[in-house]
């Protein structure tokens, strides 16, 4: 191959990590999921009682993360017993209300304490975590749990980036093999096209051909077909998209702009081939490039 390959710096968008932290009773487990996306889009899903927290999880992954969609899913387990609390106005209302329903129309039952209860607004629940939140152990607990996660989407990003890799430069190293037969092969094809010029021409016109006429027809042949810039193009293309690769992360949408370019050379070739085994090449081309912008639309 032409390309060097040594540590892997492209990073897939594809990732799946666990985060978890445990104290006495109290467990806190954060997943992270991560598929690719155009941009970053982020999902936190966590407790209404903690919803303060949504904002600082959400700079965390910005920290790790630039592109990709991410979900951020927050479980908190344990901890104290859910405490009952009691509403005394609700409580007061309703005696009152059912107190003035009795004198008003003489009704014979009266309110009980089963049956009060039940009422809506009579019992408020308020589990213990909540009243931590301000200041206790669980935001840094659920802080811990998110970065041990996101760790481990980054690991697996960086383990299908090192796959991504591998595959994206045997597409570019058959890129450049079939640029260099299509170089060689340029030549070879204005000498076919003079042959092939003669030989109409003489068997139309069944005369002796002027040289100078011949010559200035190939001349613009080859003119017409050159694509010795386009090659030229296609290769620097080629190595920048191997440097960019080794440069770290955050190159998908320029590798993208790189294909694009690719893409243009690749079809002003195709239009200026002057034999079939240039189109062939030319075509083997773009199927290479087609693969990699299926490959770069995971690359972060």
């Amino acid at each position: 191959m032409d390309f060097y390959v040594g540590f892997s710096m492209i990073a897939s968008m594809t990732g799946y990590g666990v985060g978890i932290s445990q104290k006495d009773e109290t467990v806190v487990t954060v997943e992270v999921r991560s598929v690719n996306h155009r941009f970053l889009d982020l999902h936190v899903r966590l407790t209404r009682e903690f919803s303060s927290l949504e904002t600082e999880i959400q700079q965390l992954v910005r920290n790790y993360f630039a592109r990709g969609r991410v979900d951020v899913n927050v479980s908190i387990q344990g901890g104290s017993p859910v405490e009952a609390m009691v509403n005394a106005s609700a409580v007061k209302g309703y005696l009152e209300s059912a107190a003035k329903l009795k004198d008003e129309f003489r009704l014979e039952d009266s309110l009980d304490l089963k049956t009060l209860m039940t009422l809506p607004g009579v019992l408020q629940s308020r589990d213990s975590l909540a009243a931590a939140a301000a200041g206790g152990e669980i935001p840094g607990m659920v802080r811990e749990s998110v970065r041990n996660a996101l760790e481990s989407v980054v690991a697996m990003r960086r383990q299908e980036g090192e796959a991504l890799e591998s595959d994206m430069l045997r597409h570019l190293d058959s890129i450049r093999r079939h640029a260099r037969e299509i170089g060689g092969l340029s030549p070879a094809s204005v000498v076919e096209y003079r042959r092939k010029l003669e030989e109409r021409l003489a068997q139309l016109l069944q005369v002796e051909l002027d040289p100078q006429r011949l010559a200035q027809e190939v001349a613009l042949m080859a003119d017409k077909c050159d694509i010795s810039e386009e090659i030229a193009r296609l290769e620097s293309h080629l190595d920048q998209y191997a440097s960019l690769m080794q440069t770290g992360t955050e190159v998908g949408k320029k590798l993208d702009f790189l294909l694009q370019e690719m893409q243009r050379e690749a079809n002003t070739i195709l239009s200026k081939a002057a034999n079939l085994e240039i189109t062939r090449h030319g075509i083997a081309v773009r199927a290479d490039i087609e693969k990699l912008r299926e490959q770069i639309q995971n690359v972060e």
